[in-house]
């Protein structure tokens, strides 16, 4: 008998503008391989926003196709503990502080094979399909395949909400490949451009210049090691 309920308050999306709080959503069933846990919290995505207010790159258009699939729940900024697991689960347990990259690989295309799974074919990621719902809502399931780390126990809610999106910002730094010769433009300092920016600096180029039209950012972004800071909108 399951120890986790039936239903779950969730917000699902159903169509462009079209999402609603349901407070009697099915929860998750969990897989063999699948991990399901009860949601910590959820950050909200600049992408989460685009998608709900309908921009053609989920949604699709005369060019492009939909790549949404809903109904889905939104929300790849995600952590939880874990509540239930498959049989073929070994490295995780109830009890465990979870979360998951944002892209969920299928581990069958050939980059998954070669060991670049963001460019997994799919790609698939949470919170934009109704197979691979996200955390906005009590309980998440992780499919088998989900790329998973354990979030420490002493981390506070706050900080552990930025892995998702601090790891993206890692990512993109460690692909730029950047050396202490190198002149760094980091255009846009919000929260990716500042995860950046702190990333960045530990690599000490010879400049790292940061551009963005608030100057709030600005101030954070020379706080967190940028050299110089521009706004566009008031100088050329």
């Amino acid at each position: 008998m399951r120890k986790i309920p039936e239903t779950m308050k969730a917000l699902v999306a159903y169509g462009k503008g079209n999402y609603k709080l349901e407070y009697n959503y099915p929860t998750p069933v969990c897989g063999p391989g699948d991990i399901i846990i009860k949601t910590e919290a959820c950050g909200i995505c600049a992408g989460d926003l685009k998608c709900m207010h309908g921009a053609a790159m989920f949604w699709g258009d005369e060019n492009q196709p939909p790549w949404v699939r809903p109904p889905f729940i939104p929300g790849h900024e995600f952590l939880g503990r874990v509540v239930e697991t498959g049989e073929r689960v070994t490295e995780f347990k109830v009890g465990d502080r979870i979360t998951a990259d944002q892209i969920v690989p299928c581990g069958k295309c050939r980059f998954c094979r070669d060991g670049h799974y963001w460019m997994c074919q799919p790609h698939a990621i949470f919170g934009f399909q109704k197979e691979n719902n996200g955390g906005m809502a009590e309980y998440v399931r992780y499919p088998e395949t989900a790329v998973i780390s354990k979030v420490p126990e002493d981390m506070p809610l706050e900080k552990a909400l930025l892995i998702e999106p601090y790891g993206c910002a890692k990512h993109a730094v460690d692909r730029a490949k950047i050396g202490n010769e190198d002149i760094v433009v980091v255009s846009g300092a919000g929260t990716l451009g500042l995860g950046m920016i702190t990333y960045a600096r530990m690599k000490n180029p010879r400049k790292l210049i940061v551009l963005d039209l608030v100057n709030e950012r600005l101030d954070k972004a020379s706080e967190f090691g940028a050299d110089l800071v521009w706004n566009p909108g008031e100088e050329n």
